[in-house]
């Protein structure tokens, strides 16, 4: 079972400027053209300038929200996590039988890697990787951790949070130069990889627990 404090931070975007609807749908037009400009050439070379002629917006309008070009890259950023993790929250908790919670993750994971503008972009720009990762990674980590702890009271042991980070890695590695085996177009075959070699690592974690 997901944390109900962890869904409230991955679910925390819905909430930003939820008392001004229309200032609500104007940071949205502006991360969704962040994200289509990121898509496009990086977060490294995204400007604030091209974001906001993409969005259609003026630039004070985008600079009341983000005053800084690092404050627009941190929101967008903050958003894609949250909806990543939202998804593989969704994954783990329509799972048959917590046995099959990590292997659903991981196919979770990997089909939303798939379809994400940035995220596709690491896999097919070689010189090019995931830029501003540190969030995803802490996040990633840190969800992990926590869907392996469970009910347990008090916080992941140290033998979670290795094999959390290592997980958060792992996938970011896998996403920035996916590799040929298993092959991560593969539901099937990712499955089985996530029961024979990710399952086990977490088990093994989780019965280090208490």
């Amino acid at each position: 079972m997901i944390d109900g404090q962890l869904l409230e931070v991955v679910g925390g975007a819905a909430a930003v400027d939820s008392v001004d609807e229309a200032a609500d749908r104007t940071s949205r037009r502006i991360l969704d053209a962040a994200l289509q400009e990121a898509a496009a050439v990086g977060l490294q070379r995204l400007t604030v300038e091209d974001v906001v002629r993409r969005a259609g917006v003026s630039r004070m309008t985008a600079y009341r929200r983000y005053p800084r070009r690092d404050d627009l890259v941190e929101a967008l950023v903050r958003r894609e996590t949250q909806r990543f993790l939202a998804a593989v929250a969704d994954a783990i908790d329509a799972a048959e039988c917590p046995h099959e919670g990590v292997a659903e993750a991981f196919i979770a994971a990997v089909a939303f890697a798939r379809e994400h503008p940035m995220l596709r972009r690491a896999g097919q720009v070689e010189s090019d990787p995931i830029d501003d990762s540190t969030e995803l990674l802490a996040m990633g980590s840190a969800f992990i951790a926590n869907y392996i702890h469970g009910e347990t009271p008090g916080t992941p042991s140290q033998p979670v949070r290795w094999v959390a980070d290592v997980f958060a890695r792992l996938f970011f590695t896998y996403i920035s130069k996916p590799p040929t085996d298993p092959d991560f177009g593969d539901d099937r075959e990712l499955r089985r990889f996530a029961h024979e070699v990710l399952t086990p690592m977490v088990e093994r974690a989780a019965g280090s627990v208490g």
